[in-house]
């Protein structure tokens, strides 16, 4: 074989192993048109205003809201610090009122809300910055025919009042890419920064007719996957106006209590636990066929044995 042959051969080669990695690695085919079945809700107590309500043509959902970071020092199996590498903790409270990029969801006169508690690992590389990764939590999406996001703390401020509809469990990709982000030297988020929560399949939908398909059907839970995209930025809000007057915050009192946290809590006070506003997309996809990306893979291969031979008559 002749050495360019048999480079071009490796690249094939490489190309079939990297489809394999990235297609594994990261989110399936986003689903289109998809339904939000809420009449399905109409024999539940309470939820009689519902009846016949059907969002439909949803390719994604938006969300605002907000989350709180706590940030703890890793430490060895000596007990030592590890230096720039903290465990931390993701709580997040979210109002989903749009879709596809500015419509206005009908929810009947209800709101469909989220709430987020996940794990992951930081890591400061340098004085730029470094990275995030998820270890593990939960993307749970709720459904209630009276509007109470923001009314108060309970419930984690509205967001898991009413009906349960979906669970969503992260995937640990190891990849900031895919499940989780970038941060700056102190921990925060870089500036409108995205973070990616890839779910892992298969997702809990209870009841299961809510989501439906295109057209009108069940999702197949086994491969339903979910993916969520956040544009994230430290809650300047959070800051105490004066530094002799730390209680006088702008943020919302009830939304740090729906934190569990105490009154006063702000940005930095503990060390490493901030504040974080998201805006972003929640979308549906099709977890991608492990068999198919096999026979992908091995198409490439193929091809590259066929020139190959070809090359050698």
């Amino acid at each position: 074989m002749k050495p360019q042959e048999e480079s071009f051969l490796a690249s094939l080669v490489a190309a079939a192993v990297l489809v394999g990695m990235s297609t594994s690695a990261s989110a399936g085919i986003s689903v289109q048109n998809w339904q939000l079945n809420l009449n399905s809700l109409s024999g539940l107590p309470g939820y009689s205003n519902v009846a016949g309500v059907l969002d439909s043509s949803i390719n994604n959902l938006s969300f605002n809201g907000e989350s709180y970071v706590t940030n703890t020092q890793a430490l060895n199996s000596n007990g030592n610090p590890i230096t720039g590498v903290y465990n931390s903790v993701d709580t997040g409270i979210f109002d989903i009122t749009q879709k596809n990029g500015g419509v206005p969801l009908n929810l009947g006169g209800g709101q469909l809300t989220a709430y987020f508690t996940g794990t992951d690992t930081t890591t400061i590389t340098g004085p730029n910055g470094g990275f995030f990764t998820f270890n593990g939590g939960q993307f749970q999406v709720f459904y209630n025919p009276t509007v109470v996001y923001g009314s108060s703390s309970a419930n984690h401020y509205g967001s898991t009042a009413g009906t349960q509809i979906a669970t969503f469990t992260l995937a640990n990709t190891n990849n900031p890419s895919t499940s989780g982000g970038f941060v700056n030297a102190d921990g925060t988020p870089t500036a409108n920064g995205t973070v990616n929560v890839t779910g892992l399949p298969p997702t809990a939908l209870t009841p299961g007719n809510i989501f439906l398909d295109s057209n009108g059907n069940l999702f197949n839970q086994n491969i339903l996957l979910s993916f969520v995209t956040t544009n994230a930025s430290e809650d300047l809000s959070a800051n105490p106006n004066t530094v002799t007057s730390p209680n006088q915050y702008t943020i919302d009192p009830n939304l740090v209590a729906a934190f569990g946290l105490p009154a006063g809590t702000y940005n930095g006070q503990n060390g490493l636990n901030y504040f974080i506003t998201n805006g972003g997309q929640f979308k549906l996809q099709y977890a991608p066929e492990p068999m198919t990306v096999a026979l992908f893979g091995a198409g490439l291969l193929a091809m590259g044995w066929s020139l190959r031979r070809r090359s050698n008559v």
